[in-house]
């Protein structure tokens, strides 16, 4: 089997081969092998990272196996880099690149070389680089082909060695400088909602930075003046771009998202038997959300506006603010239940057809969260009381328990209770001594089991790429007609704007822009340019709300299910929409752009 073999000579004319694949012995041997080479820099450097990990990884009571795991890995990177280490060793011993030979081995390749009297062959003299695949469509082979240039930029500049290293430092040392309380809530906000927001912190500012440098840079240094003159269109670099700096950020989330499901499973095993179970139930596991069936109050507000408009005081007042009021008091008196009450309505919830033989033998979760309109302190606590289902061949199941306000409370009860035609039925009542309010939408809810933790986790993972893509766009756009310092400013500026969507709820909630009522908190006047506002507004909102709404860390942290429809949700309207916004403007600026223009 033939492998290529760079060829280096030094001045004296002696000749030395290069093997330019994977190396084993590199791949076992480590920073060992790197010494051998006779790089003390860099063999130092790698056997010190090492061994900082080592200890860190001791620190944290990790088990041995993912111990060699991560060992494996760094053993890896050595094995594929060895080429680049052979290289660099040659010539700072005063050996240059002659050429590269396809052979058995070294010495059979430096034979070759002899044989033609040192002169390399025409087919020798290029050197061998990874480039694009010829599976890869030939239409999109250049696109593909910025995409790797753009990936071998970053490793270049050292970008990627940098940013592993924040990320790991963020997934090891996080968990170890704060501690958690010893419950499994505590430990999913250490090690899952904390060690998660850190990394998409660190990638989604690490994507913005390089997006703007990597193609405002290659326009101030002239380097894209060399490929605009070739045959490709603009806008497949700035596709390229995108896509090499997507690679980077998917390898990344991969490899710290390993990490930390790895330092979860394994640090898991320090809580109590009854935490350990708890966090086993509860946390990791995907439970799908189901909420309430939506009760149609309509014909209620219609009857009780058609009452108060036979008032003579309220006849002047705005009829859509006299039925949104309407709206307002008979939703409070679903939501609000006084002390010693029932709630006037049980909550019915749909769980699917088949739902009673698909929970069987399982358990299924009550998620609470309530409101007090009196202040009565943090440690504050409820009795409430509880009766789920019940039909005529059995009885309802009776609960009463005790929690407090504001915090999500969860409880388990039997799949038992479900109907036949998958409908759930709970009863509520307050028995304590001061009025809850519970929320329409999430005041309660069921949770159902829907899939193991590692499938959740992994579309966990994809929502946080999407977001990333997003902010790769943000990026590339604002440099397409920006200098570097500028293009970072107005992406990041465009991010806080962007996510700062209470300005255009409030137009679109008060009816438009101009003429509005201090009183009544809406327009007047319904005025073309209010018509205009409304609609543009609430596009802008409705889309900022669509990518604002996907959180999958608060999701994976309490244990419940990031779905494929989220995910795909997701895909679409955060890297479809709003991401393909962005992209089809940076495209256009950037094929119109004049760039050669004297500065």
């Amino acid at each position: 089997m033939k492998r290529r073999f760079e060829i280096y000579a030094d001045e004296a004319g002696t000749r030395i081969a290069v093997s330019t694949g994977f190396s084993p012995i590199a791949f076992l041997l480590g920073p060992i092998w790197i010494l051998l080479q006779r790089l003390w820099i860099e063999g130092a450097t790698v056997l010190i990272a090492q061994s900082i990990l080592a200890g860190v990884l001791y620190v944290n009571q990790v088990p041995w196996t993912l111990h060699l795991g991560i060992n494996a890995l760094f053993g890896l990177a050595v094995g594929f880099y060895a080429r680049h280490f052979r290289e660099l060793s040659a010539e700072r011993r005063g050996f240059g690149y002659v050429c590269t030979i396809q052979a058995r081995d070294g010495a059979t390749a430096i034979a070759m070389l002899a044989q033609v009297g040192g002169q390399p062959l025409p087919e020798w003299r290029a050197r061998y680089l990874a480039g694009v695949p010829d599976i890869a469509p030939k239409n999109l082979r250049a696109v593909f082909a910025v995409a790797i240039l753009t990936l071998k930029a970053a490793i270049r500049y050292r970008f990627v060695v940098v940013l592993l290293a924040l990320l790991i430092a963020a997934v090891f040392i996080l968990p170890g400088i704060i501690k958690h309380d010893g419950t499994a809530t505590g430990f999913s906000q250490i090690l899952l909602a904390y060690t998660l927001t850190a990394i998409t912190g660190l990638l989604g500012f690490s994507s913005l930075w390089l997006a703007c440098g990597t193609l405002a840079r290659d326009i101030e240094d002239m380097s894209l003046f060399l490929v605009t003159v070739k045959p490709i269109p603009r806008w497949q670099i700035w596709l390229g771009k995108w896509i090499g700096i997507m690679v980077l950020n998917a390898s990344m989330v991969a490899v710290s998202g390993a990490i930390v499901f790895g330092l979860l499973l394994a640090r898991a095993q320090q809580l109590p038997p009854a935490q350990l179970a708890k966090l086993q139930n509860e946390i990791l596991v995907a439970r799908e959300t189901v909420p309430a069936a939506i009760l149609n109050i309509d014909p209620d507000v219609e009857a009780e506006f058609e009452k108060r408009r036979r008032d003579p005081s309220l006849s002047s007042m705005d009829p859509l603010f006299v039925k949104k009021q309407v709206r307002a008091q008979l939703e409070g008196r679903l939501q609000a239940v006084p002390a010693g009450q029932f709630r006037p309505l049980p909550y019915t919830f749909q769980l699917g057809s088949g739902a009673r033989e698909r929970f069987k033998g399982k358990q299924i979760f009550v998620r609470v969260k309530f409101f007090t309109p009196e202040y009565v302190g943090m440690d504050a606590s409820f009795d409430h009381g509880w009766e789920i289902g019940g039909a005529r061949q059995r009885a309802p199941e009776r609960l009463v328990n005790n929690f407090g306000p504001d915090v999500p409370s969860e409880f388990a009860i039997s799949a038992d209770q479900i109907n036949d035609d998958g409908s759930l039925v709970i009863r509520y009542a307050n028995l304590g001594r001061l009025t809850v309010v519970l929320p329409l939408t999430d005041g309660i809810q069921i949770l159902t089991p829907e899939a193991p933790f590692a499938v959740n986790f992994a579309r966990g993972l994809g929502v946080i790429v999407c977001w990333l893509g997003l902010l790769t766009a943000i990026g590339l756009f604002s440099a397409s007609f920006l200098s570097f310092p500028v293009a970072s400013f107005v992406s990041l500026a465009l991010l806080v704007v962007g996510l700062s969507s209470g300005t255009l709820k409030q137009v679109v909630e008060q009816g438009g822009i101009i003429g509005v009522n201090t009183e009544t908190g809406t327009i007047t006047q319904p005025t073309l340019l209010n018509q205009a506002s409304v609609i543009v507004y609430g596009s802008a909102y409705w889309v900022l709300n669509q990518v604002s709404s996907f959180s999958p860390v608060d999701a994976l942290s309490t244990g419940r299910s990031v779905t494929w429809s989220d995910l795909a949700r997701a895909f679409i309207v955060v890297v479809g929409i709003a991401g393909g916004s962005l992209g089809a403007a940076g495209m256009i600026i950037l094929t119109r752009r004049e760039i050669a223009l004297p500065t």
